[in-house]
């Protein structure tokens, strides 16, 4: 009984955690960092946030393992020419990510509110 107990209030608790994320989100949210799943090596340079009249993101850049080019890091998250993460249980929201090699580092757009762009 107690186990059921616990369980129901843990989904409950998930429940209103998700509601309020939805129910809160502006145009001013933006992903984490630790969001990006970023391969073992690399190395964040840089952080930043923007905004505009479409909303905020993330610039993330990035300087990738020894041994992997921008470009090689770019199709590893599958950034070419967009990318969406699924949310987690913590923050069920999307992610979207695109990005543009600059140089030796790879600059990471991460926003909740950008859409695929159409062929």
């Amino acid at each position: 009984m107690t186990v059921l107990i616990v369980s129901a209030a843990a989904l409950l608790f998930i429940g209103l955690r998700t509601a309020l994320l939805f129910m809160g989100a502006t145009e001013g949210d933006v992903p984490a960092t630790a969001s990006i799943p970023l391969p073992a090596g690399s190395r964040v340079v840089d952080e930043d946030e923007q905004c505009a009249s479409g909303g905020c993101w993330s610039l993330v850049s990035v300087q990738p393992p020894s041994g992997m080019s921008p470009t090689e890091l770019s199709t590893t998250l599958g950034t070419e020419p967009f990318a969406r993460l699924p949310g987690s249980l913590w923050d069920p929201r999307v992610i979207n990510l695109t990005s543009e090699v600059q140089g030796d580092l790879l600059v990471i757009q991460a926003d909740y509110w950008s859409r695929e762009p159409s062929p």
